[in-house]
């Protein structure tokens, strides 16, 4: 639906005010995506729109990231998965499709598990339980190390933001890297650009974040709704051994990659990807 604004929105869930986007339509169907670590509901404006004459798309800001508010219970992957659901049920929203990316894909591991039965279809973007210890696993594992650089606190400048988004992904186009400064940064007291997104979160990204490995692997043959992993074919996230064997232990589950990608993309192939899900949504 080209052309279609979301309107901006909140819900109490959980203990806390949710931020999303509210894409419209009159479909009768709700696809509700969930964007990945520390980023936003912007992220999927562009498909989004286009996905809005088929479906009621909400598009939301998990907790502590964007306008939501941040937990002072913490981020465990449980609480992800029933922050969706929900989410869900406070829209009259079940039952729903679920596509997450990356961190959005973590959660919606056992969100598929345990509510499964509120879920039509799910789509695992790019990403896994951790730790994989494949040898291919190692491999994407150390060159996801040395792309990833310490995170500044904060940026002086709009200008100074976009050399260090543009240093960590060359491949994106200018206005990606422009829209990322606009929602995923916000200027503190001191005039400073920070980012939005609460600092707790980062513990996901060591040893904590693999603690929930062995739940997670353990939730994939409990997965009882129809599931796509869908995976960037030259991700430096989810390795393709990683892949085949989600998709393997998942009841219902089927592994689709969309060619010459890597994590993002959503970002990188929209146009592919809204294919793919198109034809997984109708089967």
């Amino acid at each position: 639906m080209e052309g279609v604004r979301p309107e901006s929105k909140f819900v109490h869930v959980n203990g806390l005010n949710i931020h999303y986007l509210d894409w419209g339509g009159g479909a009768t169907r709700t696809l509700i995506l969930q964007h990945g670590l520390t980023s936003n509901a912007h992220y999927w404006d562009h498909i989004a729109a286009k996905l809005a004459d088929e479906f009621r798309v909400i598009a939301f800001d998990t907790r502590g990231c964007g306008d939501s508010d941040w937990a002072k219970t913490g981020y465990a992957v449980q609480t992800y998965a029933s922050d969706v659901v929900e989410i869900a049920r406070a829209l009259g929203a079940i039952p729903f499709v679920f596509c997450g990316h990356s961190q959005g894909s973590r959660a919606g591991i056992p969100l598929g598990a345990y509510w499964g039965q509120f879920i039509t279809h799910l789509v695992l973007g790019d990403y896994g339980p951790m730790p994989d210890q494949s040898e291919e696993g190692k491999r994407v594992a150390r060159r996801r190390m040395q792309r990833s650089g310490e995170r500044p606190r904060g940026f002086r400048s709009p200008e100074e933001a976009f050399e260090w988004f543009q240093e960590q992904e060359p491949e994106r186009q200018p206005d990606e890297l422009y829209r990322r400064i606009k929602y995923e940064l916000r200027l503190n007291w001191a005039g400073k650009l920070v980012w939005r997104a609460d600092p707790e979160i980062f513990w996901l990204t060591g040893s904590t974040g693999l603690k929930e490995g062995p739940f997670l692997w353990d939730c994939l043959a409990r997965i009882s709704c129809k599931t796509m992993v869908l995976r960037g074919s030259q991700s430096d996230v989810l390795d393709g051994a990683q892949a085949k064997r989600m998709a393997s232990l998942i009841p219902h589950g089927i592994l689709r990659e969309v060619p010459e990608t890597g994590h993002g993309l959503f970002i990188e192939q929209p146009e592919r990807c809204i294919e793919i899900l198109k034809e997984f949504l109708i089967s």
